[in-house]
């Protein structure tokens, strides 16, 4: 990651939570964040048309093979969550995606649907990394974490307060360093 981006993120999470009227001990709904700031959500069986069959395929025969992806049709800008994932997990998707547009991140491909819809993909690692630690930032900022483990909750209880995964609470609370600030408690 890029020299300084770490902290960058953590202000810019803080500043668009803020904006939300979040404080960073708050959990963020990152869907109704994303609708405040005129991103659609759809899951796959909201897309218009879509055949039955290529539903099956995405959510039932090989649901890990994707998590979410972000259209642009016109002026719009719609990201698609995979809703056979755990919500911890959609959430951590829809913050992901939104970074990528916040970040305005350039893939490496677009390519577009035979309907002419503009399909973005492939970012380079780079990306992917900083997409990671923004999205980390908005549903866990540090200082919120370093409040509630403070507190007294474990990686599981601040995972629940915030409304994202395990293991995204464990790797956030790592990655910042609040585990080595409280003493290394057992997380």
């Amino acid at each position: 990651m890029r020299r300084g981006f770490k902290t960058q993120a953590e202000k810019l999470a803080l500043k668009h939570r803020a904006a939300a009227g979040l404080s960073p001990r708050d959990r963020l709904d990152p869907r109704a964040f994303l609708q405040r700031i005129g991103i659609l959500v759809w899951e796959p069986a909201d897309v218009p048309d879509i055949d039955l069959g290529h539903l099956h395929q995405l959510t039932v025969v090989d649901p890990d093979s994707w998590s979410g992806v972000t259209i642009k049709v016109d002026q719009k800008t719609l990201i698609i969550v995979n809703s056979s994932h755990p919500v911890g997990r959609q959430a951590n998707t829809l913050m992901h995606e939104w970074s990528h547009i916040e970040l305005r991140h350039k893939p490496n491909r677009a390519d577009r649907s035979d309907g002419g819809l503009l399909l973005l993909s492939d970012y380079p690692k780079e990306f992917e990394e900083e997409a990671d630690w923004l999205a980390g930032c908005m549903l866990l900022p540090r200082d919120g974490l370093l409040f509630h483990c403070g507190a007294g909750l474990d990686a599981q209880g601040v995972a629940d307060h915030y409304g994202v995964s395990r293991q995204l609470a464990t790797w956030r609370i790592g990655k910042t360093g609040v585990k080595r600030q409280l003493g290394a408690r057992q997380y």
